[in-house]
């Protein structure tokens, strides 16, 4: 930048220095061609003079008249020539000054000739014996040597300005060449420097994707042991339930079956309260049941996916007093990702009850390619998913954990007032 502005800086004052030189040359051109072309017509008029006083013929006076015109001019320009030199100054105006003589001489001179006093005119036409125009014609000879003279300096410090301002040029774009080379060889440096930090940070992005996804690897392996030991628990629970709980329960009600049978009781109360205990016993019995079923369906095992869902769908409809449209194919999956299915629309029903006040519920399960799609969709209040902790609580976050365990992606799609639909894809 600073180079660039040297070489404009240079090649600005070469040019302003060449301007003033053409400025004052162009002065001194100026000077020998307005005294060069007063001389030419002073000696014209002196012509036409000589030959109208020897002939007497007019035909002489409309010539003189007009090289009298350009007289005129040209003194004007000789009084308007510019220039800061005192002698030019001193020489013009004397040349000005002698020239309004020799035109006021040869004015008289004509005067006297028309009006009849020829001899008085040859007079006057002798009397200075040429000397007034030999005094101008030394003060032109002068100005032209001078401004000879000038125009050869002139013409030496133009070639001068020229050769400095060219050779100042030269040597700044040769600087500017030398500062651009080392730009671009600092620009190379910069380069590879820049290189070598972008490899550096390819390495460093590579290392953290290999670090993010072993992380995620254990960490998908440590929700699909989580996820295994509780449902390993529930089935154990599930176990004890039926084999403790059960086994008590269905002996409670034989119990009190028997002793139905051998009570008398006239009244009736005892029977009576024989059997509310034994409708208590078969609340127990299918609450126990229920939860069984709860912790551990035994339906998919013994019935398959496709049944046990339209069985769950069904409880909750008549649960929850909630219109079911089921849409359930047949469709074959292993028995942990036939889990997963079942434990993603049981969450799913169970946020539905929950939180979102609907009154209607489709629940679809199907092929698509090599998938299974299943999605539960309600039309509730919905919500907003960038206001519930990055799409959902603790539910959805487990759908996700237990979609992904399998293989598969959970979609979730809802906004205030427009119902909410969860959806997942796992290959079969």
């Amino acid at each position: 930048m600073s180079l660039a502005i040297l070489v404009l800086a240079v090649s600005e004052l070469g040019l302003n220095r060449l301007e003033a030189v053409s400025d004052k040359r162009s002065v001194s051109v100026e000077a020998q061609l307005s005294v060069g072309r007063l001389r030419r017509v002073l000696l014209s008029m002196e012509s036409i003079k000589r030959g109208y006083l020897l002939t007497g013929r007019a035909d002489y006076l409309q010539p003189y008249e007009e090289q009298e015109e350009v007289f005129k001019n040209t003194l004007v320009d000789v009084v308007n020539l510019k220039g800061q030199d005192e002698g030019r100054r001193v020489k013009l105006a004397r040349l000005v000054a002698l020239s309004h003589r020799k035109h006021a001489e040869m004015t008289e001179l004509f005067r006297l000739y028309r009006a009849g006093q020829v001899e008085a005119a040859m007079a006057l036409m002798l009397a200075d014996g040429g000397q007034l125009k030999m005094q101008i014609n030394e003060i032109v000879d002068e100005v032209l040597r001078v401004e000879a003279i000038y125009q050869d300096e002139t013409t030496d410090l133009r070639k001068s300005v020229v050769m400095y301002s060219r050779l100042g040029i030269w040597i700044l774009v040769l600087l500017c060449i030398v500062g651009a080379f080392m730009l671009m060889r600092l620009g190379r440096e910069q380069e590879r420097e820049r290189h070598v930090h972008l490899l550096q940070l390819l390495a460093e992005r590579d290392r953290l994707d290999e670090e993010v996804s072993r992380q995620t690897a254990e960490t998908i392996e440590l929700a699909q042991h989580m996820e295994k030991v509780r449902e390993d628990e529930r089935a154990r629970l599930a176990r004890e339930l039926h084999d403790e709980l059960g086994g008590l329960l269905t002996s409670a009600k034989l119990d009190a079956a028997r002793m139905r049978k051998r009570i008398v009781d006239e009244t009736g109360m005892l029977q009576e309260l024989l059997a509310h205990l034994v409708q208590v016993l078969d609340s127990g019995i299918a609450v126990k049941r229920q939860i069984i079923e709860d912790l551990r369906p035994s339906s998919l095992s013994n019935l398959g996916l496709q049944r046990t869902l339209e069985i769950q769908c069904a409880e909750f409809s008549q649960r929850a007093e909630v219109a079911m449209i089921c849409a359930i194919d047949d469709v074959k999956l292993p028995p942990d990702r036939a889990l997963a299915v079942y434990r993603l629309v049981q969450e799913a029903l169970t946020n539905v009850a929950n939180h979102a006040r609907a009154s209607q519920i489709r629940v679809t399960l199907k092929q698509q390619g090599d998938q299974a799609e299943v999605a539960v969709e309600d039309d509730g209040e919905g919500f907003d998913k960038l206001k519930s902790n990055s799409g959902g609580g603790h539910g959805l976050q487990g759908m996700r954990f237990r979609i992904r365990a399998c293989g598969g992606d959970v979609q979730i799609h809802s906004s205030p007032g427009q119902g909410t639909m969860i959806k997942a894809l796992l290959p079969l």
